[in-house]
C-alpha cells in the first residue's frame, strides 16, 4: 500500500485594501477590507485553497497571520494528507488547549476552518474531482443574491447588480425606523417582485424586533436575517418566528454545533446561514447542512469575504443538493473580483461551477500584489 503524501508546506498571504466607499452595517462600518488566503501544498505537487474570516475589524486579520504562523504551520508541515475530517480533529485536538488558556475561540476558530477549506480543496485535486462532487453534489448550478447593499444609494447599488445579471437582492437595516423603511421602500421599488431580503445584524432587542416585524411585513421578504443576538435566548427566537409572518435567517454569528442543533430544531427558523470561513470550515458546516435536511430548514451560506472563501461556499451550497442561494457580496473587491477573474460569473441570476478539480481555479495572486501586507514574522 502506497504511504499517504505529506503536507510540504502551509502558507497564509495576507492583503488589504482601503475603500473608497465604506460598508455600512448596524454594528460598524467597514473602511477597509482584508483577506487571509491559505496555501496547503503535499508532496506530490497538489496544492489546496482555503480563506480565513477576517472581514471586520480588519486590524484583526493580521493577528490572525500571525496564529497561523506560530501556532497551526508547524502543527501541520510534514503531516500525512488524511481525509480532511480526521486531520482537522487531530489538529483541534492538539489546540484545546491553547483554545482554553486563551480563551481566543474566534481567531483559533477561523484559522482551524480556513485551514479545513484548505485540506479539503486539496483533498479533491488529489482525487482529480471537483470538490462538490466529492462531498456528494449531483448540480454545478445555482441561485445567487446580491449582498451588501447600504441604505445610502440603495437603488443605484441594485441597479448596478442587475446589470451584472442579478435578480435577487439583500439590503441592510437596523439602523433609524425611518431609515430602515426608506431603505425597503426603495429597494421595492426597484426590484418589484423578485427576491428581497433584509439583514439587521444584531441590531434588535426582541421588543424592538417585534415592533419593526409588523413594519417589515408588509414588504413580502424573502428573509428577516439577525435581527436579535445570535445568543439570545431560544424563548425570544421563538417567539420572534412565531410572531413574524416574515422568514427569519441566522446563522453566521454561531460557532459551536450544538448551538446549530438547537437552533434547527427549536427555533422555527426557516433559512441557516452559517459561514464556514468564520466557523466550521467544510467538516462541521456539512454536518449543519444535514441538521437543515433534517429539520426542513433551507441552507443559504453566509460570506462576505474574498474570492476563495466565496468559491468554497459555492461549492458547499451545491454539495448540500437543496434549493437555497448563494449570498455574493456586490461591493467593489478587488480581493474577490481579482482573485475569481471569469469565475462565478452571474447570469440570469444563476453561477455555475467548474467541472475542474478541487475547486475549480487557481486563484490570480499575481493581480493582488499592490495590497499584499508582508508582517515582520
Amino acid at each position: 500500500m502506497n504511504s499517504l503524501p505529506r503536507i510540504r508546506s502551509v502558507t497564509p498571504y495576507l492583503y488589504r485594501i482601503p475603500l473608497e466607499t465604506p460598508v455600512v452595517t448596524s454594528f460598524g462600518t467597514m473602511r477597509a477590507r482584508s483577506a487571509l488566503f491559505i496555501a496547503i501544498d503535499d508532496t506530490e505537487g497538489h496544492r489546496g485553497w482555503g480563506e480565513v474570516w477576517c472581514n471586520f475589524p480588519d486590524s484583526g486579520a493580521l493577528h490572525r497571520y500571525r496564529l497561523l504562523h506560530e501556532v497551526f504551520v508547524p502543527l501541520m508541515v510534514n503531516q500525512p494528507t488524511a481525509h480532511p475530517v480526521r486531520l482537522m480533529a487531530e489538529v483541534k485536538m492538539k489546540t484545546r488547549i491553547l483554545r482554553l488558556q486563551t480563551a481566543e475561540y474566534g481567531p483559533l476558530d477561523q484559522c482551524s476552518a480556513g485551514l479545513d477549506c484548505a485540506l479539503w480543496d486539496l483533498y479533491a485535486r488529489q482525487h482529480e474531482q471537483p470538490l462538490y462532487q466529492v462531498l456528494g453534489g449531483t448540480g454545478s448550478r445555482m441561485p445567487v443574491y446580491a449582498s451588501g447593499i447600504n441604505p445610502s444609494g440603495v437603488q443605484e447599488t441594485i441597479a448596478l447588480a442587475q446589470q451584472a445579471g442579478h435578480t435577487a437582492f439583500k439590503v441592510k437595516v437596523g439602523f433609524a425606523e425611518d431609515v430602515d423603511r426608506h431603505t425597503l421602500q426603495a429597494a421595492r421599488e426597484v426590484v418589484g417582485d423578485h427576491f428581497l431580503a433584509a439583514d439587521a445584524n444584531q441590531a434588535w432587542s426582541i421588543d424592538t424586533a417585534l415592533h419593526m416585524g409588523d413594519m417589515l411585513d408588509a414588504f413580502e421578504l424573502q428573509w428577516l436575517e439577525e435581527p436579535i443576538a445570535a445568543d439570545s435566548a431560544d424563548s425570544d427566537w421563538q417567539r420572534l418566528c412565531q410572531a413574524l409572518r416574515t422568514p427569519l435567517a441566522a446563522g453566521e454569528n454561531m460557532n459551536r454545533l450544538s448551538d446549530f442543533e438547537r437552533a434547527t430544531c427549536t427555533w422555527g427558523l426557516q433559512y441557516m446561514q452559517p459561514d464556514l470561513a468564520k466557523w466550521g470550515g467544510i467538516s462541521e458546516c456539512m454536518q449543519v447542512v444535514e441538521m437543515c435536511k433534517k429539520q426542513g430548514i433551507t441552507y443559504c451560506p453566509h460570506y462576505l469575504g474574498g474570492g476563495i472563501g466565496l468559491m468554497a461556499s459555492a461549492h458547499l451550497l451545491a454539495a448540500s443538493n437543496q434549493s437555497g442561494w448563494l449570498e455574493m457580496d456586490v461591493n467593489p473587491n478587488p480581493l474577490r473580483s481579482e482573485v475569481l477573474g471569469e469565475h462565478l460569473q452571474v447570469h440570469d441570476g444563476h453561477v455555475t461551477l467548474s467541472s475542474a478539480p478541487g475547486l475549480g481555479f487557481d486563484p490570480d495572486l499575481q493581480a493582488l500584489q499592490g495590497y499584499a501586507q508582508f508582517p515582520t514574522q
